[in-house]
């Protein structure tokens, strides 16, 4: 079974794929599809103008990582104060003293429903909506990446290199910013 290359990709450019291949290895090409057939560059100005649009994709990234835990704190205020902690505790770390005549059961339902009390349709649904826009940029991301172009791969590593550059000192002391990965 003897296959020749010019069989394989008989009416077919350089780098350019069907339905029935995926290109496993890092691959340079000025004419790669990018979310879908519609958007596939034909020209060099193009695929710079797609790079460009990834890295500025990838800036946004890092600016919404940098915005949540500001979010967090003002907006959507998700601190936990002593009153809705799930079994408050004392500077000891010992369970408050009108706590611990109440069952474990009990105080974990207690704290349970302290908290949904606190629940509020408007800010779960811009938390909901932000949490949305964040994976649907990080999923476009990763879609970028895994086209296997080296051009689409370096302009998102740009991207979130010059995003962190620039609103990186926002959140530099918050984990939540330095988990997020694409």
């Amino acid at each position: 079974m003897d296959m020749n290359m010019s069989d394989a990709s008989t009416g077919m450019e350089m780098g350019e794929m069907d339905d029935s291949q995926m290109v496993m290895t890092f691959f340079s090409s000025s004419t790669t599809s990018l979310f879908s057939k519609s958007w596939k560059p034909t020209s060099s100005s193009e695929y710079a103008g797609t790079c460009v649009f990834l890295i500025v994709l990838a800036v946004i990234m890092r600016l919404m990582l940098a915005l949540k835990p500001i979010l967090e704190k003002s907006l959507w205020n998700t601190a936990v104060r002593p009153e809705r902690e799930l079994i408050p505790e004392d500077e000891n770390g010992y369970q408050k003293d009108e706590m611990t005549a109440r069952p474990p059961v009990k105080r974990v339902h207690d704290a349970v429903r302290r908290r949904w009390a606190a629940w509020r349709f408007k800010t779960s649904l811009s938390r909901a909506f932000f949490e949305l826009l964040l994976a649907t940029v990080g999923y476009l991301l990763m879609l970028a990446v895994m086209t296997m172009n080296v051009g689409y791969f370096l302009a998102v590593l740009g991207g979130l290199f010059l995003g962190t550059f620039i609103v990186g000192d926002l959140a530099a002391d918050n984990s939540l910013y330095q988990d997020h990965h694409c």
